[in-house]
């Protein structure tokens, strides 16, 4: 039988987020509630990438979940590697094949999501109320899966996005404060080249822009645009030199968190930081939100 559940983060990425007791703490933000889950149960939907219509010409319906299934298993010995390294040295070594498999993962990994498929939706319903859809009468939300799917089956796209990312300049950040990082339910961001705002939407193609990707509570991964962060050349594939602050997690946390659609995920129960950043934007609770990017709230 095929599996019904699918997962848009995948379970070996989650399970790195785990306390010492296996258990993984969540933050649901839209009713402001704490629960303790497993990588198994959360960052999933029922049924999210089946798609009906290959069932009317005899096709595996859950053709997407089978093809992120293979990718996954391939970053997750990748990046296994990488924290094994990380632990003992300040390079990573990255072969060409392994650079090319993270990058069309991470662009999958920023397509794929609830959060995408509802800007993704947004979108589409916009271009249909200009009339300048292909297919102005129809409804963009009664065929969300298909939608979405065209999009992570445009293979032109995703090695476009792959490319760009492949060049970019990889640098490895450790967090050695008492406030680790967390993730989400949408868990690879981008950030403005100015690194002021975080950037709704897969605009990996402006100019200076970069990838942040929490590894571990402990380590962060950024991709940046060579053209605009030359200085950063030498870091290729390296350890950051730089020393985080708590106020330097507590700000990548703020990302995962404003940007999520519902959920932030943890080692710990403390979700203090994540209630105190709702406070200061309410609007990010709520589901239908108006969608904008979200600020850096010190310009420091």
């Amino acid at each position: 039988m095929p599996p019904k559940i699918h997962h848009y983060v995948p379970q070996f990425y989650l399970a790195r987020f785990v306390d010492d007791d296996g258990h993984l703490w969540v933050y649901d933000k839209h009713i402001d509630n704490v629960f303790c889950s497993s990588p198994r149960n959360v960052g999933c939907e029922k049924g999210f990438y089946t798609l009906p219509e290959l069932l009317e010409i005899g096709a595996d319906v859950t053709h997407l979940e089978t093809q992120f299934s293979e990718i996954e298993g391939e970053a997750s010995s990748i990046i296994a590697c990488w924290l094994t390294q990380l632990e003992q040295h300040d390079r990573v070594m990255i072969p060409e094949v392994n650079r090319e498999v993270m990058s069309q993962f991470l662009v999958l990994q920023l397509l794929r999501t609830a959060e995408a498929r509802e800007q993704l939706l947004e979108f589409a319903e916009g271009l249909v109320q200009e009339k300048i859809a292909s297919l102005p009468e129809q409804d963009p939300r009664a065929d969300a899966t298909s939608l979405h799917a065209h999009l992570l089956w445009d293979e032109e796209l995703i090695a476009s996005m792959s490319e760009r990312i492949k060049g970019m300049i990889w640098v490895f950040a450790r967090n050695h404060t008492t406030t680790p990082f967390c993730t989400s339910d949408h868990p690879v961001l981008i950030k403005s080249k100015d690194s002021k705002d975080w950037l709704m939407g897969s605009r990996v193609f402006d100019a200076g822009v970069y990838l942040v990707y929490p590894l571990t509570p402990e380590w962060i991964l950024y991709c940046k645009d060579p053209s605009h962060w030359t200085n950063l050349l030498p870091f290729d594939c390296r350890v950051s030199p730089v020393q985080f602050t708590m106020y330097m997690a507590e700000h990548e946390n703020s990302g995962q968190i404003g940007m999520s659609r519902r959920f932030v995920y943890g080692n710990s129960a403390d979700f203090s930081f994540t209630r105190m950043f709702l406070d200061l934007h309410p609007e990010s609770r709520d589901p239908n939100r108006e969608r904008y990017e979200y600020p850096d709230d010190d310009d420091g």
